[in-house]
């Protein structure tokens, strides 16, 4: 995907970012926010464990998907056992919502299943949340991952009981070495990943991988985020990620930039982007203008938006790191300690996110 880098600035533009800025940084500091939980850290995968998979979301398209989720977790050496309602069909979902929840608790409480796995995302996870029981889960911390719709339950979880959660590969999610290696590093081992969601020499760094500094300089704290409508969609929810002293990261696909511009200004009117250390972008795949039927004739660059929607912000802002909707998809993990090092183009996890 091209990019090209529109951006210019203006004194009203300057003017208007910065009136934003205090404006949310005066309703931030008005509002009350629950104490931060301690961090629990799931127990680490290992080969041949048994995990169950899931569809908190879309529903199955086609009846081959099933299967092709299944052989893609089993490459990670694991042992697939599918949730009850994973084939339901309601509509685009998968299945009535407190079926979907049900599969969620279900994996939680048996004491046979080392972790859950997600089939796809879509659409649906926000609507499971309230059916959640966050008691068990917290008594039985397991490693849940997948990304996209799947965001909201990963905040979901680790806002109400403290449990890392992982940003990474569903079933559906295509399977490469770049994957695998960070799968292993991140949910399969106790040793510190250390940088991640970098780019390799085979993956074109020259250009669509290629990491693009914002904002120079260095931030620590627990990370946060996911995908950006997700992300988004849970203000103003008792599940509403707290980004204060975070590190921000968000991804997103197929929105077009007045939708991001859209979506960032809602993050910075509820003083999220101001209330963060720092701010990781990683991929926004098909995020230009739709060439049949724009809703603009006119715009502005992906590029263009992300600078205009975090200038002033004055911390440290990475764009393009190796994570969303793309194969080569590092694992993130949602409450671990990182370090952003905008200056050096880099996101370093500090610890393990498993025991």
């Amino acid at each position: 995907m091209k990019r090209r880098t529109l951006f210019k600035t203006s004194v009203g533009s300057t003017i208007a970012a910065f009136a934003i800025t205090q404006t949310a940084q005066s309703q931030t500091a008005q509002s009350q926010t629950a104490p931060a939980l301690k961090s629990i850290k799931p127990p680490m995968l290992k080969p041949g464990d048994r995990v169950g998979m899931v569809a908190p979301a879309s529903n199955v398209y086609e009846t081959e998907d099933v299967q092709i989720a299944k052989e893609t977790m089993e490459q990670y050496g694991f042992e697939v056992v599918l949730g009850k309602h994973l084939r339901d069909q309601y509509g685009y979902l998968a299945g009535q919502d407190r079926d979907r929840a049900a599969d969620v608790n279900e994996m939680f409480g048996r004491s046979d299943i080392k972790g859950i796995v997600t089939f796809s995302g879509g659409y649906g996870c926000c609507r499971i949340l309230p059916y959640l029981d966050y008691d068990l889960i917290k008594r039985n911390p397991k490693v849940i991952i997948g990304h996209s719709d799947i965001t909201s339950l990963l905040i979901a979880i680790y806002e109400k009981t403290g449990l890392i959660t992982f940003h990474g590969p569903s079933g559906l999610t295509r399977v490469g070495d770049y994957a695998m290696r960070h799968i292993r590093r991140t949910i399969m081992s106790r040793e510190i990943p250390g940088i991640t969601a970098q780019a390799e020499k085979n993956e074109g760094v020259e250009r669509d991988h290629r990491p693009i500094m914002f904002h120079s300089g260095t931030a620590t704290g627990a990370l946060i985020g996911g995908n950006l409508t997700l992300v988004t969609n849970l203000l103003g929810t008792p599940y509403e990620p707290n980004t204060k002293g975070k590190i921000l990261f968000l991804e997103e696909v197929g929105e077009e930039p007045y939708r991001i511009d859209r979506m960032l200004t809602q993050l910075l009117l509820a003083g999220k982007l101001q209330d963060a250390a720092g701010i990781a972008f990683g991929h926004f795949t098909d995020c230009y203008p739709k060439e049949h039927l724009p809703t603009f004739t006119q715009t502005l660059s992906l590029e263009t938006v992300l600078r205009d929607r975090t200038q002033g912000l004055n911390k440290p802002i990475l764009y393009n790191l190796m994570f969303g909707h793309l194969r080569e998809n590092a694992v993130i993990s949602v409450g671990a300690i990182a370090t952003l090092n905008a200056t050096n183009k880099t996101l370093k996890l500090e610890e393990s996110a498993v025991t």
